[in-house]
């Protein structure tokens, strides 16, 4: 489009070029400005750093025309720079970013006596935190460039004008360098970096400072909340005086479980791949599984057999026995024949013959001793037995001699699984519910936004017997599943629970076979689980050794497959 500023053609020839220069530089400053726009937006969108600094280079090769462009970034202990992208137009190089690492050997920033490395270009612009600018960088005074003309050397180029700028934070940290090598003209010449060069490469190397600090400072939350999961689990473990690891055998398995499906999965789990935060997900699911026992009490978490509380007070039981042995033979040097069998039918056993009451009452101490044990299973006669020896209850001179009381006897009458009256095992079920209480009111990233509800449903069954809600198997996903997969099977395998002997390798599958054929657990997880050989992976890792044993897996898959 042509404009008639003049009836003079010269003139207006030549404010129409001026125009038309001038509307072309506009637009070339507004295709820039949003480029930068496009950037800042990115910034707030797009949470990977490669395609952040891939943007932010084009942009900057784009508006200078340079033949050469790094990025490179502070290591962990600010001791090194390493590359991060590394661009060369007239030698057809491009790594790092998007294209994977650049694995090329990182720039010192320190020598070996601790003393800081400012003689190199972009070291000084770390440590001096500003930026550099040449013409000509083989005539830098005061500057090692030997690597840089080595470089040249070796591949037949000219590195001439370089700029050279540090990424700072909002603490003024520098956290990388950028730098931009051989701006050039229209016509591919190599020019200087000008002053706008200047302004907008340093408008690009702030949003880039913007991304990294974003990324690092996201990366120390989440290892600070992972640091934070993994101490709570820690004390809720130091609570028991077992050498306990529950928390973290359970946590590690499933974090096995779940990157095993990921690599061998697909038979069992088709089209299903955890994402990375799915994954970290789960993990912290399995930490946080149990922090709910954070108030259960140590009593409780620790009762290794029916009758202990603070002590075994099998100990008190013992005892009385070892009092009412001494009062019989009291008696049978004092009374006489009949009165002795009178006395010991009416207060301890109508049919015991009085000359052996010495082998009753050490029967009876090994009887008890051996109730007192957690068992799968007890039989219907040793209860009833129990029942009887509660009944042995007189006074005999101002004395009263008697073998448990009542809630000792309730307690030796337990006849389900473990240790524990029902009472008790209500409040250590609690721990999940508690579990849930705890978890659920934290506000966890809305990538880990189901924690909460995988960790506090590891108790649940596909049956819909499992506690604290009785879920089946529509509402329990398979990261819930995974996590009952690993917190039983764990429990199975361990031989540190102060409640149970400990299980060999076959034992505790048979037993999940079970469980897979009541409808407890995840049929195809427990196949997979056994095809994978994670089992023994687990076994070899964790478990002792004389406690594994050889596994016939298709007599346990039989166990839930021939029903």
């Amino acid at each position: 489009m042509s404009y008639n500023f003049s009836s003079n053609y010269q003139i207006n020839k030549m404010l129409n070029s001026v125009v038309e220069s001038i509307t072309n530089l506009a637009e070339e400053q507004l295709l820039h400005i949003q480029r930068l726009t496009r950037i800042g937006e990115s910034l707030s969108s797009e949470t990977d750093l490669d395609k952040i600094f891939d943007m932010i280079l084009e942009e900057g090769i784009s508006f200078t025309r340079a033949d050469a462009a790094t990025i490179y970034t502070v290591n962990e202990d600010a001791t090194k720079l390493q590359f991060e992208i590394v661009y060369n137009a007239t030698l057809n190089l491009r790594k790092g970013g998007t294209r994977g690492p650049v694995n090329w050997k990182s720039i010192d920033l320190y020598d070996e006596k601790g003393n800081p490395v400012d003689n190199k270009i972009v070291t000084n612009v770390y440590h001096h935190k500003q930026s550099l600018c040449f013409a000509d960088v083989y005539k830098a005074e005061g500057y090692d460039v030997s690597g840089t003309m080595k470089t040249d050397r070796e591949n037949n180029y000219r590195c001439k004008s370089m700029l050279t700028i540090p990424l700072k934070n909002h603490e003024d940290t520098v956290l990388g360098v950028i730098q931009f090598i051989n701006a050039m003209d229209e016509e591919g010449n190599i020019v200087s970096f000008t002053d706008e060069h200047k302004t907008m490469l340093s408008s690009l190397a702030s949003q880039a400072a913007i991304a990294l600090s974003n990324k690092k400072l996201i990366e120390n939350l989440e290892e600070l909340l992972n640091q934070f999961i993994r101490s709570i689990a820690g004390a809720i473990e130091r609570k028991s005086k077992y050498s306990s690891n529950h928390i973290t055998r359970v946590a590690m398995l499933t974090e096995m479980i779940a990157t095993k499906i990921n690599e061998k999965g697909e038979k069992y789990f088709p089209g299903r791949k955890f994402s990375e935060n799915e994954l970290k997900e789960l993990s912290m699911a399995g930490w946080m599984h149990d922090v709910g026992k954070i108030v259960t009490p140590e009593a409780i978490m620790d009762k290794s057999t029916k009758l202990e509380t603070i002590c075994d007070r099998i100990e008190l039981v013992k005892l009385r026995l070892e009092k009412l042995e001494l009062l019989l033979t009291c008696l049978q040097l004092k009374l006489k024949e009949d009165e002795f069998a009178d006395f010991i039918h009416q207060n301890i056993d109508s049919e015991l013959e009085p000359a052996d009451f010495r082998n009753y009452l050490a029967n009876i101490t090994n009887f008890l001793i051996n109730v007192n044990v957690g068992k799968e299973f007890v039989d219907k006669a040793d209860l009833e037995k129990v029942e009887k020896l509660g009944k042995i209850n007189f006074e005999y001179e101002g004395k009263r001699y008697f073998i448990f009381t009542e809630d000792e006897k309730k307690n030796m009458q337990i006849s389900g699984r473990g240790t524990f009256t029902p009472e008790e095992m209500k409040i250590m079920q609690d721990h999940v519910a508690i579990t849930w209480e705890m978890l659920s009111q934290l506000s966890f990233p809305k990538k880990y936004e189901n924690v909460a509800f995988y960790a506090a449903t590891h108790h649940e069954a596909l049956n819909g017997k499992g506690y604290p809600n009785g879920y089946t198997a529509e509402k329990l996903p398979l990261q819930s599943r995974i996590l009952a997969v690993a917190d039983i099977f764990e429990a199975l395998t361990a031989s540190d629970r102060p409640y149970k002997t400990a299980k060999t390798l076959s034992e505790s599958l048979n037993i999940m076979g079970y469980m897979v054929k009541e409808g407890h657990l995840d049929k195809d997880l427990v196949n997979f689980f056994l095809d994978s050989g994670l089992y023994k992976e687990y076994a070899d890792r964790f478990m002792n050794k004389e406690y594994i044993d050889e596994v016939n897996i298709d007599s346990i898959k039989a166990i839930y497959t021939n029903q």
